[in-house]
């Protein structure tokens, strides 16, 4: 009977190789956490961001005694609201914040004025695809508005207050 050398046996190969495949993992954990860094959904003053909740939910039962509601309509180019109910007699500016679900880069916010007819008009940017929170205040921050869509959609939305768990 003759004897292999150790590199032609099986299990010499086999037991180093598991620290090996724990060293290729970890080379690879390392670089998908260097690539994509931080996660800003971590909020570090939650105690503070909860209370911003309350007031933001004391807001939105504002919108609802006043009855607000907002009909929005969009082409590829700009976006339209105009007030279905809850119109007060001076219009203000709005101040409209486009919330993706999944992206916040690619939120965005404008502050838009009411034509001659009452519509307000905004600027949309290109390929506006997906589901967004769509939230809209007065100027002066009395009530607030906030609602999920899907865009890009053909037909009028009828945008409202709503309060959720509450």
């Amino acid at each position: 009977m003759t004897i292999k050398p150790w590199y032609k046996q099986f299990w010499p190969w086999f037991l180093m190789g598991l620290p090996f495949s724990v060293i290729i993992a970890m080379i690879i954990t390392l670089t998908i956490a260097s690539q994509y860094g931080d996660n800003p959904m971590v909020v570090d003053d939650y105690y503070k961001k909860g209370r911003g909740i309350n007031v933001q939910v004391e807001k939105v039962q504002v919108a609802q005694q006043l009855n607000i509601s907002f009909t929005f309509q969009h082409t590829p180019e700009q976006f339209t609201l105009a007030y279905a109910s809850g119109a007060p007699t001076e219009l203000t500016a709005l101040r409209v914040s486009f919330y993706h679900s999944t992206l916040s880069q690619r939120d965005f916010e404008q502050v838009i004025t009411a034509d001659a007819n009452g519509v307000f008009r905004g600027q949309l940017p290109a390929e506006l695809e997906g589901k967004w929170t769509v939230t809209v205040t007065p100027f002066n921050n009395a009530w607030r508005l906030s609602q999920s869509i899907q865009l890009p959609t053909v037909r009028a939305l009828t945008l409202k207050p709503l309060t959720y768990g509450v």
